[in-house]
């Protein structure tokens, strides 16, 4: 009781001015036995018994599309997942069809390769693992009993003749692969990933160790935001689920008449001076710190920026992570800012009302990225008098279950909803929708806009036309969404428009977007590009890094062959070893420098014939020489002949101090010196020490500079320039480390 009334005194503190008192609370109270008398004291739900004895049989042949006919798109798609052996990623406009296409998948593997096919269906979120179930019940012959969910309050599995498993993500990436194992089903598993996007996080690809037979992705846009480095292809939801085979979006979408047409309104709305003096200070000093946090990332650290600063700032505790620190922080203050602008409120309110006075059973949807502000603005509209609900991830089960259904029954005719709907949850016959804020994600916007665009008619039969309203601050970072997407190349370029507007007066039009994408490689003529020269498209591509050593590395750690060239002109253009790009189709090297202390730009560096090529460990055969008697002849420098031999010690430097020392990194970021023969307690130990020294040096004084070293499994010492590993020298016992 005591932690319950330290809740809500968090809650108290959070929202201190919301209008709820005693005599709101004996209200409830009264509604709610009403409602009690209304349904009989009955539970809403009833929870099939699976071991009840009057249970429907499992009919031989699975049909999971009844009464549904596929469109051609749905029908080719099949076709291209079954061509590609079973694998693939399906990206597909949201509303496009996507969860019946997946049914069909099944439905055809089950009745014409697997009879005793198991599906598992992963979801983001436990609106959509109903919803799922829903639609598997609705258009399929499989009983109830046989299909099972896993998270939400559910933990189900494979046993009791469950053919079908619905898991919400996290249960998933905890539990599916047990599960799967358990059963004994993995050599008759189609595995189907719904909104794929998600499961790129590192904690989320748990699921992935799951065993299947079958692979299929399903999203809108299942390039991650922080796989921004790589094509998908490479990435590992590609390496995982498999490539992008189909692609339906929304043009496609429009073009064959499966979504209404629509109009998105774009609004640029304005600052008060109090609001741009802080935002200008804020990013100042964003800015400033980003700078800095960059010049420290290691080269080898992938994904996004900002989640990689969230992670330096909870685990370092020097000034880089005070730095870190200060980052989020601040970034975090600036979208609390944008967020809570004086203009967006007014905007808001004011198109909520017009369109209540055009059409006064418009069922309206705002998305918003904050629940905090979700909440404030559901107080806004609730003070107002309009009908309005709110949803979001925090709210009970039953309070959500509640709200969405008011809306859908259109007693609420407004709901106030954070990411949880935006990622999935099928709203019906939406009228408007109203982007109040979001991140710069593309992909949110996107699916955002799937929410609404449904095809739907009136109570007088009429197609009803979708409207889209997307709210954004002017001349701030805002604007970059408009920078990464071409919104009338995505949606049509007549079904958008571009405004200002102070959220009051009448908005005025502009002549397009704030903002224009950059052209990608395809658009740029290759005659006008020198090396050195300022890129005037995006950067992209697959991304590699190198080393001083002239090295070139992919997100595998595989290296490239002869890639002394490559790394050379990457460092001329680039000022030093690092990241860089090579674009798909034209392989165009691109480098990003410093403009100046706050901004970046990517510079060109060459264009290659061809992607470089990384050779797996062990995919080539070494020369007929026992290793063991030719590191009897070898001199240092030698190319080393032998591929594929394990390397047992990979984290050797060789520094220039005391005369030559070879160091170790060791946990909490301190290092040690390997022992000569002197300070060895095994002397044979100090003597390699010395011999891997003196190896060093010999190759140093022909101009090889020598940083790193890997010993394998032979006791072979070597270093790798330019791609080609390198023998140094043969170690007998080993080295020795303090604390060995």
């Amino acid at each position: 009781m005591h932690r319950r009334r330290e809740r809500m005194s968090d809650k108290a503190k959070k929202y201190p001015r919301v209008p709820f008192g005693p005599k709101e609370a004996l209200r409830l109270h009264q509604l709610r036995l009403l409602e009690w008398m209304a349904t009989g004291g009955r539970k809403r739900f009833c929870v099939d018994d699976p071991e009840s004895d009057d249970r429907t049989s499992i009919p031989a042949e699975w049909s999971l599309t009844k009464g549904v006919s596929l469109y051609q798109w749905q029908q080719d798609c099949v076709a291209k997942w079954f061509a590609n052996q079973g694998r693939g990623t399906v990206k597909v406009v949201t509303g496009g069809g996507k969860t019946l296409l997946a049914l069909a998948i099944a439905e055809r593997l089950q009745n014409t390769l697997e009879p005793e096919l198991r599906v598992a269906i992963v979801v983001p979120t436990i609106v959509l693992m109903h919803q799922w179930y829903d639609a598997i019940l609705e258009h399929g012959n499989l009983p109830p009993y046989a299909v099972g969910r896993l998270g939400g309050g559910y933990e189900e599995d494979f046993q009791n003749d469950r053919r079908i498993l619905i898991a919400v993500l996290a249960s998933a990436s905890r539990q599916l692969s047990r599960v799967v194992a358990k059963a004994n089903v993995g050599d008759r598993l189609l595995m189907v990933v719904d909104e794929c996007h998600h499961t790129g996080a590192k904690v989320m690809s748990q699921v992935f160790r799951t065993e299947r037979k079958w692979s299929l992705g399903l999203s809108a846009t299942p390039e991650r935001e922080d796989d921004v480095d790589a094509s998908y292809d490479e990435s590992l939801l590609g390496r995982e689920i498999g490539p992008i085979i189909y692609e339906f979006n929304l043009v496609d979408a429009l073009r064959q008449g499966l979504v209404p047409k629509f109009t998105i309104n774009h609004y640029g709305l304005p600052m008060t001076p109090g609001e741009k003096a802080k935002y200008k200070k804020l990013s100042r000093s964003i800015n400033e710190a980003s700078s800095a946090l960059r010049e420290n990332r290691d080269s080898r650290s992938k994904g996004d920026f900002f989640a990689w600063a969230r992670n330096v700032a909870s685990r370092n505790r020097g000034e880089l992570g005070k730095l870190a620190r200060r980052y989020v922080a601040e970034v975090s203050k600036r979208r609390e800012l944008l967020n809570r602008l004086k203009a967006r409120q007014k905007a808001v309110t004011n198109l909520i009302r017009s369109e209540l006075s055009l059409n006064h059973d418009a069922r309206i949807i705002l998305f918003h990225e904050s629940i905090d502000e979700v909440m404030r603005l559901y107080l806004l509209l609730l003070k107002q008098g309009f009908p309005v609900v709110a949803e979001h991830s925090e709210l009970p089960g039953t309070l959500r279950e509640l709200g969405l259904d008011l809306f859908r029954r259109g007693i609420a005719q407004i709901i106030v909803s954070a990411r949880s709907l935006i990622e999935g949850f099928n709203v019906p016959a939406v009228d408007v929708g109203i982007i109040a804020a979001s991140s710069g994600s593309v992909r949110q916007r996107i699916q955002s806009l799937g929410r609404v665009l449904r095809r739907h008619r009136g109570p007088d039969g009429e197609e009803k036309t979708s409207c889209i309203h997307v709210l954004y601050a002017a001349d701030t970072v805002e604007e970059h969404i408009y920078g990464k997407l071409d919104w009338d190349a995505t949606t049509g370029v007549d079904s958008n428009r571009y405004f200002l507007w102070d959220g009051q007066a009448t908005p005025v039009l502009q002549e397009g977007p704030p903002r224009t994408p950059l052209p990608d490689e395809t658009q740029i003529n290759p005659a006008t590009l020198t090396p050195g020269c300022v890129y005037p498209g995006r950067f992209e591509g697959i991304e590699l890094r190198c080393d001083s050593q002239k090295n070139v590395q992919n997100d595998r750690n595989q290296f490239a062959e002869d890639s002394a060239a490559l790394a050379d002109a990457v460092i001329q253009v680039k000022g030093s070893p690092g990241k860089f790009k090579i674009t798909p189709h034209r392989h165009f090297v691109l480098v990003r420098v410093p403009k100046n202390k706050t901004e970046w730009e990517t510079r060109f560096v060459t264009q290659l014939a061809a992607m470089p090529s990384f050779v797996p460990a062990g995919t080539r055969v070494a020369p007929e020489v026992d290793p063991n008697v030719w590191h009897e002849t070898a001199a240092p420098g030698t190319p080393y002949p032998f591929v594929g031999i394990p390397v047992v010690e990979n984290n050797l430097r060789y520094k220039k101090k005391r005369g030559g020392v070879l160091v170790k990194k060791i946990s909490g970021g301190g290092e040690v010196y390997a022992k000569n023969s002197e300070r060895a307690e095994d002397k044979a130990k100090g003597k390699d020490a010395e011999k891997l020294i003196e190896a060093i040096h010999t190759v140093m004084k022909s101009g090889t500079n020598v940083t790193k070293i890997e010993i394998n499994e032979l006791g072979h010492a070597l270093y790798r320039e330019g791609g080609q590993l390198h023998f140094l020298c043969a170690i007998k016992k080993g080295l020795e480390f303090p604390g060995d």
